[in-house]
């Protein structure tokens, strides 16, 4: 496969990196870069809202003619489980349009919690309530694997994270997203930590943009998909516990 190289290379640096924490949340909702999911989860008790834009060229729910724009709620709760629930909007679609939003819920679990020599593991399913009621009607659906290594190089006072991942085509329900493999990598400096680059790869397009972290709880992020459409998100971190 075209980018199976690239997946290989992640998951070494998965093996071989140290520990190095780090969290923000992906186009999709749940916790990543800018469009694919990673296996670190938010702390218990975390509740992110926020909302993004997903453009046309990208995007099979619209027949790649309407942009849409995403409102999502996330929480983590019992420290290993994160439930999610994502609405997409098509925009400039003629009044009284059938399938104008797209309700998209989500669950992850946490297998693995990220220690010295070991990285984070988790598995996802994207819309799961939607494929049991009728398989026809999704457009979001994922389930998939991945795991996630943070390290940091001291001398280079730099931050990297990597991710890693795979995506079953079809699982009881037939997916729509995160197919075959996908890989991503983020880079911040320490003293820049509130600014992060992101390149991800989702199974159909390569992505890169910034994120940026105002008031520890504030994240706006900004890029492009295959380098040729605008996407982004902003999101609110609420500590529910602390």
């Amino acid at each position: 496969m075209k980018y199976k190289g690239f997946v290989f290379f992640l998951v070494g640096c998965l093996i071989f990196s140290s520990s190095f924490p780090a969290r923000s949340q992906s186009g999709s909702g749940v916790p990543g870069y800018m469009r694919i999911p990673i296996a670190t989860f938010n702390d218990d008790g975390t509740l992110m809202i926020g909302t993004g834009f997903l453009p046309h060229k990208h995007l099979p729910y619209s027949n790649f003619s309407s942009d849409a724009l995403t409102v999502f709620f996330n929480l983590t709760f019992l420290s290993f489980v994160e439930v999610d629930l994502r609405v997409t909007r098509k925009l400039n679609v003629p009044s009284g349009a059938h399938h104008v939003v797209d309700r998209v819920p989500t669950i992850r679990f946490r297998i693995l919690k990220e220690k010295k020599w070991m990285p984070a593991v988790a598995i996802g399913f994207h819309d799961v309530i939607t494929s049991f009621e009728d398989g026809t009607a999704r457009h979001f659906g994922a389930s998939y694997v991945v795991a996630t290594r943070n390290f940091h190089l001291k001398k280079l006072h730099l931050v990297i994270g990597t991710t890693a991942g795979w995506g079953a085509n079809e699982l009881i329900w037939k997916n729509d997203e995160f197919v075959g493999p996908f890989g991503g990598i983020s880079l911040s400096l320490d003293h820049l930590e509130w600014m992060q680059l992101l390149c991800d790869y989702d199974g159909a397009t390569i992505n890169t943009g910034v994120r940026f972290t105002c008031f520890k709880r504030l994240f706006l992020t900004a890029g492009t998909m295959n380098f040729d459409s605008f996407a982004g998100t902003v999101s609110y971190r609420i500590n529910l516990i602390k």
